[in-house]
């Protein structure tokens, strides 16, 4: 059978319909993809820090070792040089800046003083120490090595019953501060 008038010539799609057919395909192809699974399909809030996974260590930030001093585990690669009684001494060859900022991240501490060559922590309190125990941290470069010094201090517990003039007396001064006994200072 023939037709006439009715040639079949090819048909030639506008340029939008063909944008529009390959928005359409791309569309597709993106919607067979799997899907990225995302723990347990919870969304992440916005408190939750979503720069650095749970399970690394962010640029500049030390790692923890076995080893401990008054109970503040040092940061991995920092030895124990000494302990005497309530000071203790460790080194490593890390960066200042980044032993600093880890002990900053592992002690109850109220006020920090950040120096050119030393890094003071003057009155700390170590997790899971006694409550009455205060410390003192110092960081500090020597060289290619980063130091560390720690000082327990603990308070003498106060008499309950005596004056301000007796506490002095028992200390050996005068309330203005003079020395009971001047020849005996030498």
């Amino acid at each position: 059978m023939t037709h006439l008038g009715h040639e079949s010539a090819p048909r030639v799609a506008s340029p939008r319909l063909r944008t529009v057919s390959l928005l359409a395909v791309g569309l597709g192809i993106g919607a067979c993809r799997s899907p990225t699974p995302v723990g347990d399909g919870a969304a992440p809030s916005a408190s939750t820090p979503t720069s650095v996974p749970v399970d690394r260590l962010a640029p500049g930030e030390l790692a923890p070792s076995e080893t401990t001093l008054f109970g503040l585990a040092l940061p991995r690669g920092m030895v124990v040089d000494g302990v005497f009684g309530d000071v203790a001494y460790a080194s490593g060859k890390l960066r200042r800046e980044e032993v600093s900022n880890y002990i900053r991240t592992r002690v109850a501490v109220a006020h920090v003083e950040l120096g050119v060559a030393r890094t003071v922590f003057p009155a700390v309190r170590i997790p899971g120490q006694p409550a009455h125990h205060v410390y003192r941290i110092e960081v500090f470069s020597q060289g290619v090595e980063t130091r560390l010094s720690v000082r327990r201090f603990t308070p003498r517990p106060e008499e309950p019953g005596l004056s301000e003039a007796e506490r002095w007396r028992r200390a050996g001064y005068h309330p203005d501060g003079t020395p009971l006994n001047p020849k005996g200072l030498k």
